[in-house]
């Protein structure tokens, strides 16, 4: 799968890109976090979808911020550019899950020396010394504050912690369903259709659910709502859900 991500310009982020594209190394490190996430444990995916999915929501979100005169913390702080806030947003995205290559308990904890020397090489002559120590340090914090015991420091931070949420529509949750893995988790992923991103008219950001069954209830209060709090961004997110026609059927019999 080659990712696409809309650079819009910043060439950096392109070059980046690029190079992960062409990494086999990086690749098989989502490979191998499916294969312990999906193929051992049933549960839904975290690997290549998943984070293609989860940089181009995370740099939307960032996007969406800027354009509201929002300020990255590593333009307030390092006062380098909103560019490179896209960077760490993109790469924080693409690697925080590369710890379930070893195991899905704190797999967040795992991620955070193999995303340190994977940036290495995707840093090397588009960065000097010391700007590449900042990108991999405000990349690492964003890698870890996705996970809810962690609290964002960085409007960065924040887009990934929510935007790793916002990957919940059905598609996901399909193969622990289908394996047998049937239990709220997977039906309220499975009740959620579309995630659909806009401008806000209160707040900066307006998140909008459609579920297909009231189910869907328990994804938004359990992930999405877990993920917006103490995510940095509150006040600048609000969502809300409706339901499309009549409830649809996900489960036919359950039994204990």
């Amino acid at each position: 799968m080659v990712l696409n991500i809309p650079s819009k310009g910043n060439r950096k982020l392109e070059k980046i890109v690029k190079r992960v594209n062409s990494s086999p190394e990086i690749q098989q490190y989502w490979d191998c976090s499916n294969i312990v996430a999906v193929d051992r444990l049933r549960f839904n995916d975290h690997g290549r979808v998943h984070v293609a999915i989860v940089s181009n929501i995370a740099l939307r979100l960032l996007r969406m911020l800027i354009e509201d005169k929002k300020i990255p913390g590593i333009v307030k702080d390092y006062k380098m550019k909103n560019e490179d806030a896209e960077v760490v947003v993109v790469l924080a995205s693409l690697l925080h899950d590369v710890g379930h290559s070893i195991h899905r308990d704190k797999h967040y904890e795992f991620s955070l020396p193999i995303a340190d020397r994977l940036l290495d090489g995707l840093l090397k002559g588009i960065y000097n010394v010391k700007e590449a120590v900042i990108i991999k340090s405000e990349i690492l914090h964003a890698i870890i504050c996705h996970h809810k015991d962690f609290h964002p420091l960085t409007i960065e931070a924040g887009c990934v912690r929510i935007a790793d949420s916002l990957d919940a529509k059905e598609g996901r949750a399909r193969i622990p369903f289908d394996a047998g893995r049937i239990s709220i988790h997977s039906v309220s992923a499975l009740a959620i259709k579309d995630v659909r991103i806009e401008k806000g008219k209160d707040k900066t950001i307006h998140i909008e659910i459609e579920m297909t069954n009231s189910a869907g209830i328990f994804q938004l209060e359990q992930l999405i709502k877990e993920k917006i709090k103490n995510s940095g961004l509150e006040e600048q997110i609000e969502v809300t859900a409706h339901i499309k026609g009549e409830e649809e059927k996900i489960i036919k019999e359950f039994r204990l």
